[in-house]
């Protein structure tokens, strides 16, 4: 085995390449010689040619990978399958009457109404979702405008739902100070 460097313009790179990298699996511990290593080589080059890989190409920054492939294409070209889940089907039983009751009347102490506002005051700090401040909190009217509907930020239905107990045409303007909601609407 050679002690020279590794020179990759050499007539011999070739060979150079597989003696040090011998040497090196030697100095680690791993007793690989070259013929073990040339076979393995010749895999690696067989395995880049099987996936249509060209090596001068490569060196000159030319491949093309294809990377829209799929799992089940990196598994069969691998050589094996991946499992195939099928979906589960869940049923969901929504009951109206369970909505329903979910909302609350406004206490009528709580609203003053002047000419064609409606102003409201609700207490949420009993509600744990909404903070303070009332961060991530979003309201909206639904059921023909007159239930109030309390959103909280990453949560898919209201927390709270309040009937108004008549029709407004848009909320314009509401805050949350210290756990009270205080809002404006329009009748």
């Amino acid at each position: 085995m050679s002690e020279k460097k590794f020179t990759p313009s050499g007539d011999d790179w070739e060979e150079q390449l597989i003696e040090q990298l011998t040497k090196m699996f030697q100095d680690m511990g791993m007793p690989i010689d070259t013929n073990t290593l040339r076979t393995m080589m010749k895999q690696i080059q067989s395995q880049f040619d099987d996936m249509g890989i060209d090596p001068e190409k490569m060196a000159e920054g030319k491949v093309e990978l294809n990377l829209e492939a799929t799992m089940n294409d990196l598994a069969k070209m691998m050589g094996g399958n991946f499992p195939q889940k099928k979906p589960v089907e869940v049923e969901i039983e929504t009951s109206e009457e369970a909505e329903e009751s979910d909302i609350v009347a406004v206490n009528e102490d709580d609203v003053y109404i002047n000419d064609d506002s409606m102003m409201l005051t609700i207490d949420c700090s009993r509600i744990s979702d909404i903070d303070d401040s009332g961060n991530g909190v979003e309201i909206t009217l639904t059921s023909d405008n007159s239930v109030l509907s309390l959103m909280v930020e990453g949560r898919p239905r209201p927390v709270k739902k309040y009937d108004l107990g008549r029709v407004v045409e848009n909320i314009e303007e509401w805050s949350i100070n210290n756990g009270i909601l205080d809002m404006t609407l329009k009748i």
